[in-house]
């Protein structure tokens, strides 16, 4: 079977997924979703733990689910994957021991977007198009499309987005912050090795946990938040790692350097 997701694993051990399934315009059939939560998984469960999702087509990042797999389920036919893949790849681009990139650098559509929203980081390069077309499919989104968006640029236009079906551009996007930079024409991967390299700079066990923290101030009332966001400090704050790094900014304060000429 024709080989979607390409690997490559960068010098600093980020994790590089680039789709290409040209002849569908990498619409994503459930092989390719099986595929992409195949390879995150097991490269995660190896140590890993920063993720670029990129797209090897110019015009297009990930678009909407392949349509032919949802009516084969309703029409007893095979998929070319179990449908239930889906979810698993959702799980694991949400999974908290990683954080991923979603380098967009062509059009994002349904299912597709849908994983963009899902990740940690979304850069996108201008000219770029959202949608959400599900409306004029008769169907709602499924995996994040409102629900998602509309905690990330809010309910009035995620309204737009889902209600009428309309494309957003990278620009508008970025304005609401739906996304976390705009680069030019051919630019995001570039930005997106570089992000990852920043990334894989800082500690794995606090990545970790703030972005447990982060989940949690959004899924959970705020008392609930704040005494899990407590009890997270105090896991970490006791290890090696955090008091090596405390003693050793401590002692720069002793010795009169200024907390604004420290470098981190």
């Amino acid at each position: 079977m024709k080989k979607i997701i390409d690997k490559e694993i960068l010098s600093n051990g980020v994790i590089v997924l680039t789709m290409n399934n040209p002849e569908v315009n990498n619409n994503i059939t459930w092989k390719a979703a099986e595929d992409l939560y195949l390879e995150i998984k097991s490269s995660r469960e190896n140590g890993s733990n920063i993720f670029i999702l990129a797209s090897g087509l110019n015009d297009h990042w990930f678009e909407h689910a392949w349509l032919e797999d949802i009516l084969a389920i309703y029409e007893g036919r095979e998929t070319t994957a179990p449908g239930v893949s889906w979810f698993r790849l959702m799980k694991e681009i949400t999974h908290p021991d990683i954080i991923s990139i979603a380098c967009i650098n062509g059009r994002a559509s349904g299912g597709g977007a849908e994983i963009g929203w899902a990740c940690d980081f979304r850069i996108a390069e201008e000219g770029v198009k959202f949608c959400q077309p599900e409306i004029d499919l008769n169907l709602t989104t499924g995996l994040g499309g409102t629900s998602r968006v509309a905690r990330l640029i809010g309910p009035t236009k995620t309204a737009e987005l889902v209600f009428l079906g309309h494309e957003f551009s990278a620009e508008q996007m970025y304005e609401l912050k739906g996304i976390n930079k705009l680069t030019k024409k051919g630019g995001s991967l570039e930005y997106s090795k570089d992000l990852a390299n920043e990334l894989a700079k800082k500690p794995k066990d606090a990545l970790v946990l703030l972005k447990k923290i982060l989940n949690d101030s959004l899924e959970l009332p705020l008392t609930e938040a704040l005494r899990s966001e407590q009890d997270l400090f105090q896991s970490i704050v006791n290890s090696d790692g955090a008091t090596k790094k405390m003693r050793e900014i401590q002692d720069k304060y002793f010795d009169g350097v200024k907390p604004k000429d420290i470098i981190f």
